[in-house]
């Protein structure tokens, strides 16, 4: 939501079924509080936000506080991380590649051997 208040392109939310359940599923955007802490420090991280496109089933996970993109077309999966004291600007990325695919879990998973919080969300 915060990508798209500043004008970024990122393709809508589809609903998907897990373990019978409906969810309504977009691209999986995670931005670290290091990253951008505020929608003010996300217009600075993102100086051209009308330059980021991310595509349906799609994931994104951006870290670091020396971290600036400037132009980004994804359809798949990108992880960037910036480590303290790291200045990075990315100009331009064009990413195309399997992304991550999230898979509903078994029966015994969803019986007891999955971790708590997979078995809330019936998905890995």
């Amino acid at each position: 939501v915060q990508l798209q208040l500043l004008g970024a392109s990122v393709a809508p939310a589809r609903e998907r079924h897990w373990r019978g359940g409906p969810q309504l599923m977009g691209p999986a955007v995670v931005l670290w509080p290091d990253f951008a802490p505020s929608l003010a420090e996300l217009r600075k991280k993102l100086p051209a936000p009308e330059c980021i496109s991310i595509a349906a089933d799609s994931s994104l996970e951006l870290r670091g506080s020396g971290l600036i993109l400037e132009h980004l077309d994804l359809q798949g999966a990108l992880r960037v991380v910036a480590g303290p004291g790291v200045a990075l600007r990315i100009r331009s990325v064009t990413v195309r590649n399997r992304g991550r695919e999230f898979v509903a879990l078994s029966d015994a998973e969803q019986d007891g051997e999955a971790p708590e919080e997979l078995r809330i969300r019936g998905y890995r």
